[in-house]
């Protein structure tokens, strides 16, 4: 069958020479984005299938995340020590992680050893044993993490803020899950959780390193060319957010405050100027409006930050700090007050052309290996930003007017749609 290509090339700021990839179909049918980089002997992989955590069944919550964990725990040709043992022979490492909405994968071998690391990957995504017994260790181990994590001031306050914050629960609850739910999940449980997020037409790759085109055709499909296509998008919508404060008291020195509203999908047209406001809002670290009134000058905090976290359809603005007991409330307060006043007087000349700066400089930081640029091709394709966007993504941030971000920091910054979680030993 014929193969597609298309070819781009793409000229960065940083460097001279252009930057090209490829976007491929293969024989399978799949489709994904190629460097090719002989610079360094390492081939990096980076994919993404729709599905997550937020399929999780009632009750079984954490079977997704539980169900990634044990792929690299045997298959139905070797043993968990004998896939561990074959990974480290070949210098290939494997990864899996659960989010909410997708599940992650990457991969990384060495270029001469293409055959066998490409090998060992196809048997942890096309044949995972799911043996009971290393079920029961894994679950073993995700519990003895989840204890530490109770005991954990800034993990309770998170926990407690997606609790409370997401009043849909199907997103609010624990990717790892509870004591409780791990409990309740079988081996029949992580083999349907296996098929409803393994499909062909849920994936999302990106390539690059020392690999010609051919042979990552060849392994692409080797890997995921018999995967079905039957894939189950989640499409996450937040139409019900809390809002207010919760507090949860426990022994400790310090408060940690977790707070957040709505935010902005990634393929929103007014994301980067929101991006812009955020940065001088709270994600600009030293540089950003928060950081400077509530530690600089007030001292209530060692650090404070604000982000925005974008998602297919939706996306929400997130932040997070600690302070002393006695000083919780004047540092909400604070943060309302900065809250409120970016969205009435916006951000000045000066912090507008600082972070365009920021944004244009801080790109090539994605293109140190080739782990982060597989993962970077993956990532456009995800939010399905287009096969231009790195050559507009300066253009486009270029484009962004002073007006346009104070008009979207209007009608964005909303303190009283802000829900803030405080976990502390707090006075009533």
């Amino acid at each position: 069958m014929k193969f597609f290509v298309t070819i781009f090339f793409i000229f960065f700021s940083f460097n001279t020479e252009a930057f090209e990839f490829k976007e491929i179909t293969t024989k399978e049918g799949i489709k994904f984005w190629f460097v090719e980089d002989k610079s360094i002997p390492l081939v990096s992989l980076s994919f993404s299938l729709n599905g997550g955590a937020v399929n999780d069944k009632k009750n079984k919550d954490g079977t997704t995340n539980l169900m990634v964990s044990l792929l690299d725990e045997g298959t139905e040709n070797f043993s968990s020590l004998d896939y561990k043992l074959a990974l480290k022979d070949c210098g290939a490492k494997i990864y899996f992680s659960a989010d909410r909405e997708k599940i992650d994968g990457t991969f990384r071998v060495v270029s001469n050893q293409l055959q066998k690391g490409f090998w060992l990957l196809q048997e942890a995504v096309n044949f995972p044993k799911f043996d009971q017994n290393e079920m029961t260790k894994v679950k073993n181990q995700i519990e003895a993490s989840i204890k530490i994590d109770q005991s954990d001031v800034s993990t309770i306050a998170s926990d407690m803020f997606n609790k409370h914050f997401f009043l849909d629960k199907s997103f609010s609850r624990k990717i790892k899950g509870t004591i409780k739910s791990l409990k309740n999940i079988s081996r029949k449980d992580i083999f349907e959780s296996y098929k409803l997020n393994f499909n062909k037409n849920g994936l999302t790759i990106g390539i690059a390193g020392d690999i010609d085109e051919q042979n990552a055709k060849k392994y692409i499909d080797y890997v995921f060319g018999d995967l079905p296509e039957n894939a189950k998008e989640s499409k996450i919508n937040f139409s019900k957010l809390n809002k207010g404060e919760k507090k949860h008291n426990i022994e400790t020195p310090q408060a940690t405050v977790i707070f957040g509203q709505k935010g902005l999908s990634r393929t929103d047209e007014n994301y980067f100027a929101a991006r812009i406001a955020n940065y001088v809002l709270g994600g600009g670290s030293f540089q950003s409006r928060l950081y400077k009134e509530v530690r600089e000058k007030r001292g209530l905090v060692y650090s404070i930050s604000t982000y925005l976290l974008p998602y297919k359809n939706d996306g929400l603005i997130l932040g997070a700090f600690q302070t002393r007991n006695e000083t919780v409330r004047e540092t909400i307060e604070q943060v309302k007050e900065q809250w409120d006043k970016i969205l009435n007087k916006g951000i000045t000349k000066k912090e507008f052309s600082e972070a365009k700066t920021y944004y244009k400089g801080s790109f090539s930081r994605n293109f140190t290996n080739t782990l982060s640029i597989a993962n970077l091709l993956k990532i456009v394709q995800y939010y399905d930003l287009g096969n231009d966007y790195f050559k507009n993504r300066e253009r486009i941030i270029n484009n962004i007017k002073l007006k346009q971000v104070n008009n979207v920091a209007s009608n964005f910054f909303k303190s009283d749609e802000l829900f803030f979680v405080v976990v502390g030993k707090l006075k009533e």
